[in-house]
């Protein structure tokens, strides 16, 4: 017999990266937080304990921390005419198992995005002209700018851990960083990873051909390190057991052991762990004069002030839009959590 449990404000279904960031910023604000996750906590299991985490049949090439297949999988097929079948064995965008998700198994490289990314559809009208674009293409502009995103990006590096150099602060061009990537207000929280011989051949080869080589950023601590959370980072052991592997020196910025741990804290979030969820029931109240109505918050239409006084004085029952603007209303006026029933984005 099923056995009906508490409300939550809000249900995360999976603990992986972007459940352990919500979760942090939400349980900070004193919203009720539920974390459903289908695997277990890597946090003090084998994967990430000598001499285990390096056991390569298991963790690599039985991709032990991997979503199981078996059980649950993708369809695949080349082309409409085809039939969908599963797909039964991945070896790449691996979804990880567990608390943590893909990233308690990814190799920590992270890349911002380009300035010209958030205007992708207008910065190609603009180049090639509106009738380059097919009219079923769907491409569109994101709605916030690199600029108003450029705080978020230099809080996750600083969360997780990122190594690297800057190569351009607040429009200042930096010796020996990336010099084509968009401005940021400051460097990285830690100092580029020591490079291995193979990299300072190939940065001596690509400079010498005219090439402006720069350390990759890593969510791979240099050294060790203390986040603004507290959360604790060792130093990278240059192992060569990252991309599939658990770190053993919590050297890798991982949800696990960086902002879960901190949501954790906080008698309002919850995690529970080998809940698989299979589909979601839809309330019917949801429509309807009872229910409310259901709210399109798209950044591209509306400005942040006008959303907030729609959602103040209209009965809403669900709510969709786009990612940036769901996560401002959640994040920055918390308007959207004291109005809406469900949230999808």
């Amino acid at each position: 017999m099923a056995k009906k449990l508490p409300k939550r404000t809000v249900v995360i279904v999976g603990g992986g990266l972007c459940a352990g960031l919500v979760s942090r910023q939400l349980t900070g604000m004193g919203i009720e937080v539920l974390v459903l996750e289908q695997g277990g906590d890597h946090a003090n299991g084998a994967e990430t304990r000598l001499p285990n985490q390096r056991d390569e049949l298991r963790w690599d090439q039985r991709q032990g921390l991997m979503q199981n297949w078996q059980r649950e999988t993708y369809t695949l097929r080349h082309s409409r005419a085809d039939e969908s079948l599963p797909v039964r064995w991945m070896e790449a965008f691996l979804p990880g198992e567990g608390i943590g998700g893909a990233a308690s198994h990814w190799n920590g490289s992270t890349w911002r995005w380009a300035e010209y990314d958030p205007t992708l559809r207008s910065r190609l009208e603009s180049r090639y002209g509106k009738a380059a674009i097919p009219a079923d293409m769907p491409l569109q502009d994101w709605g916030p700018s690199y600029g108003e995103l450029e705080p978020y990006h230099h809080l996750f590096e600083k969360l997780f851990g990122l190594s690297g150099k800057a190569g351009n602060i607040n429009g200042q061009i930096q010796a020996g960083g990336n010099p084509f990537e968009a401005p940021r207000a400051r460097d990285y929280p830690l100092p580029p990873l020591t490079p291995i011989l193979a990299s300072a051949m190939f940065t001596d080869a690509a400079r010498n051909a005219g090439y402006h080589p720069f350390p990759r950023p890593s969510a791979n601590a240099s050294q060790p390190y203390t986040n603004p959370d507290g959360s604790k980072f060792g130093g990278c052991q240059y192992c060569g057991y990252c991309q599939r592997f658990g770190c053993e020196a919590n050297a890798k910025g991982s949800p696990h052991m960086t902002v879960i741990p901190i949501a954790m804290r906080n008698p309002n979030f919850e995690l529970r762990t080998h809940s698989w969820v299979t589909r979601v029931l839809k309330d019917r109240k949801l429509r309807g004069e009872k229910g409310g109505e259901v709210a399109k918050l798209f950044a591209k239409h509306f400005k942040l002030e006008d959303h907030v006084i729609y959602l103040k004085r209209t009965k809403v029952g669900a709510a969709v839009g786009t990612p940036g603007r769901i996560g401002k209303l959640l994040c920055e006026t918390g308007q959207l959590l004291s109005s809406v029933y469900l949230v999808s984005a």
